[in-house]
Protein backbone atom coordinates (compact mmCIF):
# COMPACT_ATOMS: atom_id res chain seq x y z
CA UNK A 1 0.00 0.00 0.00
CA UNK A 2 1.56 3.44 -0.95
CA UNK A 3 1.93 5.52 1.51
CA UNK A 4 1.07 9.27 1.65
CA UNK A 5 3.56 10.73 1.38
CA UNK A 6 4.61 8.41 -2.05
CA UNK A 7 1.30 10.21 -3.14
CA UNK A 8 2.43 13.70 -2.43
CA UNK A 9 5.70 13.38 -4.75
CA UNK A 10 3.34 11.85 -7.47
CA UNK A 11 0.81 14.59 -7.21
CA UNK A 12 3.89 17.18 -7.62
CA UNK A 13 5.12 15.27 -10.76
CA UNK A 14 1.78 15.29 -12.91
CA UNK A 15 1.17 19.14 -11.94
CA UNK A 16 5.14 20.00 -13.06
CA UNK A 17 4.26 17.47 -16.03
CA UNK A 18 1.22 19.57 -16.78
CA UNK A 19 2.94 22.97 -16.46
CA UNK A 20 5.94 22.16 -18.59
CA UNK A 21 3.29 20.33 -21.58
CA UNK A 22 1.32 23.67 -21.27
CA UNK A 23 3.69 25.76 -21.25
CA UNK A 24 5.30 24.78 -24.48
CA UNK A 25 2.38 24.81 -26.20
CA UNK A 26 1.99 28.45 -25.39
CA UNK A 27 5.18 28.57 -26.09
CA UNK A 28 5.05 27.09 -29.44
CA UNK A 29 1.68 29.08 -30.24
CA UNK A 30 3.75 32.49 -28.61
CA UNK A 31 6.45 32.20 -31.45
CA UNK A 32 3.62 31.04 -34.16
CA UNK A 33 1.52 33.96 -33.55
CA UNK A 34 -1.32 32.50 -32.68
CA UNK A 35 -1.62 33.77 -29.02
CA UNK A 36 -2.05 37.08 -28.35
CA UNK A 37 -1.09 37.92 -24.56
CA UNK A 38 -3.51 39.90 -21.84
CA UNK A 39 -0.47 42.57 -21.88
CA UNK A 40 -0.51 42.51 -26.00
CA UNK A 41 -3.79 43.25 -26.15
CA UNK A 42 -3.89 47.68 -25.44
CA UNK A 43 -0.86 47.32 -27.25
CA UNK A 44 -2.79 45.84 -30.21
CA UNK A 45 -5.81 48.24 -29.40
CA UNK A 46 -3.82 51.03 -29.94
CA UNK A 47 -2.26 50.49 -32.96
CA UNK A 48 -5.64 49.52 -34.54
CA UNK A 49 -6.88 53.31 -33.54
CA UNK A 50 -3.77 54.71 -35.18
CA UNK A 51 -3.92 53.24 -38.29
CA UNK A 52 -7.71 54.64 -38.23
CA UNK A 53 -6.24 57.83 -38.20
CA UNK A 54 -3.60 57.84 -40.02
CA UNK A 55 -3.69 57.32 -43.93
CA UNK A 56 -2.32 53.88 -45.09
CA UNK A 57 1.06 54.10 -46.92
CA UNK A 58 1.08 52.80 -49.76
CA UNK A 59 4.01 50.67 -50.76
CA UNK A 60 6.18 51.90 -53.44
CA UNK A 61 5.37 50.50 -56.78
CA UNK A 62 8.60 49.05 -60.00
CA UNK A 63 7.94 51.38 -62.65
CA UNK A 64 9.32 50.22 -65.92
CA UNK A 65 12.08 53.34 -66.64
CA UNK A 66 10.60 54.22 -69.72
CA UNK A 67 7.40 54.63 -68.71
CA UNK A 68 7.84 56.50 -65.67
CA UNK A 69 9.88 59.29 -67.93
CA UNK A 70 6.94 58.94 -70.57
CA UNK A 71 4.59 59.94 -67.52
CA UNK A 72 6.93 62.80 -66.33
CA UNK A 73 6.67 64.50 -69.77
CA UNK A 74 3.08 64.69 -69.80
CA UNK A 75 3.34 65.83 -66.47
CA UNK A 76 5.48 68.53 -67.27
CA UNK A 77 3.92 71.76 -69.02
CA UNK A 78 4.63 71.98 -72.73
CA UNK A 79 6.88 74.46 -74.10
CA UNK A 80 5.55 76.31 -76.95
CA UNK A 81 7.65 75.71 -79.71
CA UNK A 82 9.63 78.50 -80.29
CA UNK A 83 9.92 79.24 -84.53
CA UNK A 84 13.12 80.64 -85.21
CA UNK A 85 12.04 84.36 -86.12
CA UNK A 86 12.20 84.74 -90.32
CA UNK A 87 14.46 87.24 -91.67
CA UNK A 88 12.02 89.58 -93.13
CA UNK A 89 12.58 90.98 -96.89
CA UNK A 90 12.99 94.45 -96.07
CA UNK A 91 11.63 96.62 -98.85
CA UNK A 92 13.91 99.02 -100.96
CA UNK A 93 13.33 101.85 -98.19
CA UNK A 94 13.88 99.38 -95.83
CA UNK A 95 17.00 98.30 -97.08
CA UNK A 96 20.48 100.06 -95.93
CA UNK A 97 21.50 102.47 -99.01
CA UNK A 98 24.05 100.91 -101.47
CA UNK A 99 24.97 102.69 -104.78
CA UNK A 100 27.11 100.49 -105.92
CA UNK A 101 29.95 103.01 -106.96
CA UNK A 102 33.10 102.98 -105.16
CA UNK A 103 35.53 106.04 -106.51
CA UNK A 104 38.91 104.82 -106.14
CA UNK A 105 41.97 106.63 -104.69
CA UNK A 106 44.79 108.03 -106.49
CA UNK A 107 47.87 108.49 -104.09
CA UNK A 108 49.41 111.77 -104.08
CA UNK A 109 47.63 114.88 -106.37
CA UNK A 110 48.88 117.73 -107.52
CA UNK A 111 47.26 120.99 -109.74
CA UNK A 112 48.74 121.24 -113.43
CA UNK A 113 47.00 123.76 -115.97
CA UNK A 114 44.16 124.16 -113.31
CA UNK A 115 42.86 120.34 -112.93
CA UNK A 116 44.04 118.12 -110.79
CA UNK A 117 46.02 115.03 -111.30
CA UNK A 118 47.53 111.96 -110.09
CA UNK A 119 51.01 111.27 -109.81
CA UNK A 120 51.20 109.46 -113.25
CA UNK A 121 48.80 112.22 -114.49
CA UNK A 122 45.40 110.91 -114.80
CA UNK A 123 43.39 113.88 -114.26
CA UNK A 124 41.23 112.77 -110.89
CA UNK A 125 37.97 113.70 -109.45
CA UNK A 126 36.92 113.92 -105.73
CA UNK A 127 33.36 112.76 -104.69
CA UNK A 128 32.28 113.37 -101.19
CA UNK A 129 30.73 115.29 -98.43
CA UNK A 130 31.42 117.87 -95.77
CA UNK A 131 30.57 117.03 -92.23
CA UNK A 132 28.67 120.26 -90.37
CA UNK A 133 30.02 121.36 -87.19
CA UNK A 134 32.38 119.00 -85.40
CA UNK A 135 31.67 120.11 -82.23
CA UNK A 136 27.87 119.83 -82.86
CA UNK A 137 27.85 116.66 -84.56
CA UNK A 138 31.28 114.74 -84.06
CA UNK A 139 29.18 111.25 -84.28
CA UNK A 140 28.98 111.58 -87.90
CA UNK A 141 33.05 112.07 -87.87
CA UNK A 142 33.12 108.85 -86.43
CA UNK A 143 34.92 105.91 -87.82
CA UNK A 144 31.72 103.78 -88.61
CA UNK A 145 30.23 106.52 -90.22
CA UNK A 146 33.20 107.21 -92.56
CA UNK A 147 33.24 103.82 -93.18
CA UNK A 148 29.62 103.33 -93.85
CA UNK A 149 30.14 106.44 -96.50
CA UNK A 150 32.79 104.31 -98.27
CA UNK A 151 31.63 101.21 -98.11
CA UNK A 152 27.95 102.10 -98.87
CA UNK A 153 28.10 105.83 -101.14
CA UNK A 154 31.25 105.11 -102.40
CA UNK A 155 32.54 108.42 -102.31
CA UNK A 156 36.40 109.07 -102.19
CA UNK A 157 36.40 112.44 -100.18
CA UNK A 158 35.40 113.35 -96.04
CA UNK A 159 35.98 117.44 -95.38
CA UNK A 160 35.99 118.12 -91.92
CA UNK A 161 34.33 121.32 -91.11
CA UNK A 162 36.52 122.46 -87.70
CA UNK A 163 34.18 126.01 -86.89
CA UNK A 164 36.11 128.82 -85.73
CA UNK A 165 34.20 131.22 -83.43
CA UNK A 166 30.52 129.82 -83.57
CA UNK A 167 29.14 128.19 -80.40
CA UNK A 168 31.79 125.86 -79.34
CA UNK A 169 33.86 126.73 -82.24
CA UNK A 170 37.46 125.75 -81.98
CA UNK A 171 38.81 129.06 -80.86
CA UNK A 172 36.40 130.39 -78.28
CA UNK A 173 35.80 127.18 -76.54
CA UNK A 174 39.21 126.61 -74.14
CA UNK A 175 42.06 124.07 -74.82
CA UNK A 176 39.78 121.18 -73.08
CA UNK A 177 37.38 121.36 -76.14
CA UNK A 178 40.64 121.81 -78.46
CA UNK A 179 41.85 118.77 -77.42
CA UNK A 180 38.46 117.11 -77.19
CA UNK A 181 37.47 118.32 -81.59
CA UNK A 182 41.57 116.90 -82.59
CA UNK A 183 40.92 113.82 -81.03
CA UNK A 184 37.61 113.80 -83.33
CA UNK A 185 39.96 114.88 -86.68
CA UNK A 186 42.61 112.63 -85.23
CA UNK A 187 39.84 109.18 -85.30
CA UNK A 188 38.76 110.56 -88.92
CA UNK A 189 41.63 110.87 -90.32
CA UNK A 190 42.44 107.60 -89.22
CA UNK A 191 39.47 106.24 -90.71
CA UNK A 192 39.53 107.93 -94.02
CA UNK A 193 43.18 106.25 -94.37
CA UNK A 194 42.10 103.31 -93.61
CA UNK A 195 38.78 103.24 -96.00
CA UNK A 196 41.46 104.98 -98.37
CA UNK A 197 39.56 108.12 -99.19
CA UNK A 198 41.21 111.49 -98.96
CA UNK A 199 40.34 113.91 -95.95
CA UNK A 200 40.30 117.90 -95.78
CA UNK A 201 41.08 119.62 -92.48
CA UNK A 202 38.55 122.57 -93.27
CA UNK A 203 39.56 125.46 -90.65
CA UNK A 204 35.71 126.68 -91.10
CA UNK A 205 35.73 130.71 -91.13
CA UNK A 206 32.43 131.66 -90.94
CA UNK A 207 31.23 134.55 -88.59
CA UNK A 208 34.72 135.79 -88.09
CA UNK A 209 34.45 136.50 -91.65
CA UNK A 210 37.77 137.42 -91.76
CA UNK A 211 40.72 134.64 -91.64
CA UNK A 212 42.66 137.13 -89.82
CA UNK A 213 41.02 137.15 -86.89
CA UNK A 214 42.56 133.97 -85.22
CA UNK A 215 45.58 133.98 -87.16
CA UNK A 216 47.46 133.09 -84.69
CA UNK A 217 45.00 130.20 -83.83
CA UNK A 218 45.66 129.10 -87.99
CA UNK A 219 48.96 128.78 -87.61
CA UNK A 220 49.56 126.92 -84.34
CA UNK A 221 46.90 124.49 -85.66
CA UNK A 222 48.02 123.87 -89.06
CA UNK A 223 51.38 123.66 -87.94
CA UNK A 224 50.40 120.60 -85.58
CA UNK A 225 48.02 119.12 -87.85
CA UNK A 226 50.99 119.13 -90.72
CA UNK A 227 53.55 117.51 -88.26
CA UNK A 228 51.06 115.11 -87.20
CA UNK A 229 50.01 113.56 -90.78
CA UNK A 230 53.24 114.26 -92.78
CA UNK A 231 53.75 111.50 -93.85
CA UNK A 232 49.67 111.10 -95.31
CA UNK A 233 49.59 112.04 -98.47
CA UNK A 234 45.52 111.93 -98.37
CA UNK A 235 45.84 114.97 -96.24
CA UNK A 236 44.00 118.08 -97.81
CA UNK A 237 44.59 121.70 -95.49
CA UNK A 238 41.64 123.89 -96.40
CA UNK A 239 43.19 127.39 -94.72
CA UNK A 240 39.85 129.00 -94.75
CA UNK A 241 36.29 128.37 -95.50
CA UNK A 242 34.10 131.45 -96.41
CA UNK A 243 35.48 134.80 -95.73
CA UNK A 244 32.75 136.90 -95.96
CA UNK A 245 31.23 140.60 -95.13
CA UNK A 246 34.10 143.24 -96.42
CA UNK A 247 37.00 140.63 -96.49
CA UNK A 248 39.21 141.07 -99.53
CA UNK A 249 41.10 139.05 -101.81
CA UNK A 250 43.90 141.28 -100.14
CA UNK A 251 43.22 139.97 -96.93
CA UNK A 252 42.98 136.83 -97.80
CA UNK A 253 46.18 136.89 -99.52
CA UNK A 254 47.93 138.33 -96.38
CA UNK A 255 46.28 135.49 -94.06
CA UNK A 256 47.62 132.70 -96.93
CA UNK A 257 50.94 134.07 -97.15
CA UNK A 258 51.50 133.55 -93.42
CA UNK A 259 49.66 130.06 -93.24
CA UNK A 260 50.90 128.67 -96.24
CA UNK A 261 54.30 128.45 -95.85
CA UNK A 262 53.84 126.70 -91.96
CA UNK A 263 52.55 123.79 -94.25
CA UNK A 264 55.11 124.12 -96.83
CA UNK A 265 57.79 124.04 -94.59
CA UNK A 266 56.81 120.30 -93.60
CA UNK A 267 54.99 119.33 -96.35
CA UNK A 268 56.22 121.11 -99.90
CA UNK A 269 53.69 118.85 -101.99
CA UNK A 270 50.60 118.63 -100.07
CA UNK A 271 47.27 119.83 -101.47
CA UNK A 272 46.25 123.38 -100.03
CA UNK A 273 42.66 125.17 -100.66
CA UNK A 274 42.06 128.45 -100.32
CA UNK A 275 38.66 130.34 -99.92
CA UNK A 276 37.67 133.23 -102.02
CA UNK A 277 35.85 136.62 -101.30
CA UNK A 278 32.12 137.17 -100.81
CA UNK A 279 31.64 133.54 -98.88
CA UNK A 280 33.78 131.76 -101.82
CA UNK A 281 31.92 132.91 -104.92
CA UNK A 282 34.39 135.51 -106.13
CA UNK A 283 36.95 133.68 -108.31
CA UNK A 284 37.99 137.03 -110.39
CA UNK A 285 39.90 138.60 -107.64
CA UNK A 286 41.75 135.05 -107.45
CA UNK A 287 41.92 134.47 -111.06
CA UNK A 288 43.22 138.92 -111.37
CA UNK A 289 45.93 137.90 -108.81
CA UNK A 290 46.71 134.76 -107.72
CA UNK A 291 49.55 133.36 -105.23
CA UNK A 292 52.86 133.32 -106.41
CA UNK A 293 53.34 129.45 -107.20
CA UNK A 294 57.04 130.17 -106.90
CA UNK A 295 56.58 130.95 -103.43
CA UNK A 296 53.55 128.53 -102.35
CA UNK A 297 54.25 125.93 -104.79
CA UNK A 298 51.92 124.94 -107.63
CA UNK A 299 49.55 122.39 -105.64
CA UNK A 300 47.02 125.18 -104.38
CA UNK A 301 42.94 125.25 -105.60
CA UNK A 302 40.86 127.92 -105.03
CA UNK A 303 37.38 127.47 -103.71
CA UNK A 304 34.09 127.70 -104.90
CA UNK A 305 30.57 127.30 -103.36
CA UNK A 306 27.28 127.48 -104.57
CA UNK A 307 23.51 126.99 -103.25
CA UNK A 308 21.59 125.76 -106.12
CA UNK A 309 18.26 128.10 -105.43
CA UNK A 310 20.40 130.79 -104.73
CA UNK A 311 23.73 130.75 -107.03
CA UNK A 312 22.20 130.00 -110.68
CA UNK A 313 22.92 130.92 -114.06
CA UNK A 314 24.91 134.07 -113.85
CA UNK A 315 26.91 132.71 -111.43
CA UNK A 316 27.52 128.83 -113.64
CA UNK A 317 28.86 131.87 -115.85
CA UNK A 318 31.64 133.20 -113.51
CA UNK A 319 32.84 129.57 -112.47
CA UNK A 320 32.78 128.58 -116.10
CA UNK A 321 34.63 131.52 -117.28
CA UNK A 322 37.34 131.02 -114.51
CA UNK A 323 38.27 127.22 -115.06
CA UNK A 324 37.74 128.36 -119.04
CA UNK A 325 40.88 130.27 -117.88
CA UNK A 326 42.56 127.93 -115.96
CA UNK A 327 41.91 128.47 -112.77
CA UNK A 328 41.89 125.80 -110.20
CA UNK A 329 38.55 125.45 -108.53
CA UNK A 330 38.03 122.72 -106.20
CA UNK A 331 33.96 122.76 -105.02
CA UNK A 332 34.62 122.38 -101.12
CA UNK A 333 31.39 123.11 -100.11
CA UNK A 334 27.76 122.96 -102.13
CA UNK A 335 23.75 122.33 -101.48
CA UNK A 336 20.63 122.37 -103.48
CA UNK A 337 19.24 124.61 -101.53
CA UNK A 338 19.36 128.52 -100.51
CA UNK A 339 21.92 129.82 -98.84
CA UNK A 340 20.38 130.06 -95.50
CA UNK A 341 19.26 126.31 -95.95
CA UNK A 342 15.71 126.63 -96.01
CA UNK A 343 12.62 126.17 -98.17
CA UNK A 344 12.46 123.39 -101.01
CA UNK A 345 15.21 121.58 -102.74
CA UNK A 346 15.00 123.30 -106.53
CA UNK A 347 15.53 120.22 -108.50
CA UNK A 348 16.34 122.52 -111.80
CA UNK A 349 18.61 124.26 -110.61
CA UNK A 350 20.33 121.35 -109.43
CA UNK A 351 20.10 119.44 -112.23
CA UNK A 352 21.75 122.50 -114.28
CA UNK A 353 25.11 122.47 -111.10
CA UNK A 354 25.50 119.21 -111.54
CA UNK A 355 26.18 119.09 -115.30
CA UNK A 356 28.37 121.94 -114.78
CA UNK A 357 30.13 119.60 -112.03
CA UNK A 358 30.04 116.46 -114.48
CA UNK A 359 31.03 119.06 -117.58
CA UNK A 360 34.37 120.06 -115.77
CA UNK A 361 35.29 117.06 -114.05
CA UNK A 362 35.37 119.15 -110.78
CA UNK A 363 36.04 117.91 -107.00
CA UNK A 364 33.45 118.87 -104.83
CA UNK A 365 31.74 118.25 -101.31
CA UNK A 366 28.05 118.48 -100.36
CA UNK A 367 27.12 120.15 -97.56
CA UNK A 368 26.42 118.61 -94.86
CA UNK A 369 26.22 115.25 -93.16
CA UNK A 370 24.36 115.73 -89.57
CA UNK A 371 19.84 115.30 -88.74
CA UNK A 372 20.10 119.14 -88.45
CA UNK A 373 16.43 120.84 -88.99
CA UNK A 374 17.97 123.10 -92.02
CA UNK A 375 17.13 122.00 -95.68
CA UNK A 376 20.99 120.97 -96.96
CA UNK A 377 21.20 117.92 -94.42
CA UNK A 378 22.25 115.22 -95.69
CA UNK A 379 19.74 112.88 -92.88
CA UNK A 380 16.43 113.46 -91.85
CA UNK A 381 16.19 115.37 -88.40
CA UNK A 382 13.90 112.33 -87.08
CA UNK A 383 16.94 109.65 -88.05
CA UNK A 384 18.86 109.20 -84.84
CA UNK A 385 21.62 107.13 -86.34
CA UNK A 386 24.93 107.70 -87.80
CA UNK A 387 25.42 105.18 -90.38
CA UNK A 388 23.69 102.49 -91.43
CA UNK A 389 21.00 104.49 -93.33
CA UNK A 390 18.33 103.41 -95.34
CA UNK A 391 16.53 105.31 -98.58
CA UNK A 392 14.02 106.89 -95.47
CA UNK A 393 16.35 108.20 -93.17
CA UNK A 394 18.11 110.64 -96.20
CA UNK A 395 16.60 113.72 -96.67
CA UNK A 396 15.37 115.40 -99.97
CA UNK A 397 18.98 116.57 -100.58
CA UNK A 398 20.25 113.42 -99.37
CA UNK A 399 18.10 111.26 -101.93
CA UNK A 400 19.04 113.71 -104.37
CA UNK A 401 22.64 112.98 -103.86
CA UNK A 402 22.37 109.37 -103.49
CA UNK A 403 20.70 108.63 -106.99
CA UNK A 404 23.39 111.43 -108.32
CA UNK A 405 26.18 108.79 -107.26
CA UNK A 406 24.34 105.59 -108.35
CA UNK A 407 23.57 107.60 -111.53
CA UNK A 408 27.15 108.17 -112.10
CA UNK A 409 28.25 104.53 -111.29
CA UNK A 410 26.59 103.67 -114.19
CA UNK A 411 28.55 106.81 -116.22
CA UNK A 412 31.80 107.01 -114.79
CA UNK A 413 34.98 105.74 -116.01
CA UNK A 414 36.58 104.23 -113.03
CA UNK A 415 40.06 102.71 -113.43
CA UNK A 416 40.07 98.88 -112.62
CA UNK A 417 41.11 98.17 -109.53
CA UNK A 418 44.53 96.65 -111.13
CA UNK A 419 45.28 99.92 -113.09
CA UNK A 420 46.38 101.41 -109.25
CA UNK A 421 49.91 100.61 -109.28
CA UNK A 422 51.89 100.01 -105.96
CA UNK A 423 53.38 102.98 -105.84
CA UNK A 424 49.80 104.80 -105.28
CA UNK A 425 48.88 102.75 -101.89
CA UNK A 426 48.08 105.30 -99.43
CA UNK A 427 50.98 106.36 -97.42
CA UNK A 428 49.93 106.02 -93.35
CA UNK A 429 51.52 107.52 -90.29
Amino acid sequence: MVGKKQRFRTAILVLILAVAIVGGVFAISYFKGGVTFPWQIATAEQEQEQAVTEPAKEEPKLVVKEKQEAEEKKEEPKEEQKEEPKEEEKTEDEAVVQTGCQLDYYGSLHVEDGKLYDEVRNEVRLTGISTNNLSWYPDFASADSIKFLKSNLGINVIRLALFTSDYDGYCVAGADKQQELKKIIDEAVQAATDNEMYVILDWHTLNDANPNEYKSEAIQFFGEMVRKYESNDNVIYEICNEPNDDTTWEDIKAYAKEVIPVIRRVNRTALILVGTPEGCTDLDSALADPLDSDAFGTNIMYTYHFNARTQKSSDRNTLSNALEDGLPVFISQFSYYSADGVGDLDKHEAARWDDLLDEYNLSSCIWNLSNSDEGSALINHSCDKNYDFNYDDLSEQGKHFFDKLSENRKKAEIPEKDEIKDSKEIKRR
